[in-house]
């Protein structure tokens, strides 16, 4: 592991809880995000948090910063993406799983729109109101687009997640964007599938060349889109 240890100029300290144990994150200059290896450690499960950064951590993505504490500044263990997501596929713990959803789908969106993490206390309602339902025209062509656009953002999600290791291989700053952005954005158009297969319900049966091409790509299997429950 490297004994460098950098100074906290332009260097964001935030501290989050999951399942009451905090994890501090900074944000460097450059937009990257670390976490700090003992926080992350102790949620994994791992009894030796140092011997967990040697042995699953990469050297370049591992840097010490001198911390605030309680007690005065002490230097501690941060880790990058890449490696943050090592050390949770190399969890025992069923907690990990959970810890990573997390991570990806509420701690580092919020950090990119708000640069900062906060939980806002909504009022609570006597009943729940319904979720508002809309209605739109669309014409053939625009569904058509809209069902290309999902599979293009699919194409780039996948190349994205293919690139990471290319891009680590040779110490590239943007392979932690490129494995954040792949995990992050995988969850957007998984979510809107379902969505998507509704709205072209219609055509699932047409020989038009643009719908037998992307159709299958949206539904693998045409039963699931014939369904009753759409």
């Amino acid at each position: 592991m490297s004994n460098q240890i950098q100074t906290n100029t332009l260097v964001q300290f935030k501290t989050f809880s999951f399942h009451s144990n905090s994890v501090r994150v900074i944000t460097d200059p450059t937009g990257e995000f670390w976490f700090c290896g003992n926080d992350v450690c102790l949620i994994l499960g791992y009894a030796n948090s140092r011997k967990a950064l040697q042995d699953h951590c990469k050297e370049r993505g591992v840097t010490k910063r001198y911390t605030p504490t309680k007690s005065g500044d002490q230097e501690m263990i941060f880790i990058n993406e890449p490696n943050l997501y090592r050390l949770i596929i190399k969890s025992r713990k069923p907690e990990a799983e959970r810890f990573e959803a997390w991570v990806f789908e509420e701690v580092l969106p919020q950090i990119r729109k708000t640069r900062q993490y906060s939980i806002q206390q909504q009022p609570q309602l006597p009943l729940p109101k319904p979720e508002p339902t809309y209605t739109f025209k669309f014409t053939e062509y625009e569904l058509q687009q809209l069902a290309w656009l999902w599979f293009g953002h699919k194409q780039m999600n996948t190349l994205l997640g293919e690139l990471y290791e290319p891009l680590e291989a040779l110490g590239s700053r943007f392979s932690g964007m490129a494995y954040s952005h792949s995990h992050e954005y995988r969850r957007q158009y998984e979510n809107t599938q379902q969505t998507l297969q509704r709205l072209i319900r219609p055509f699932v049966n047409s020989n038009e060349l643009n719908w037998t091409r992307v159709i299958p790509r949206i539904c693998p299997s045409r039963q699931l889109i014939n369904k009753t429950d759409f």
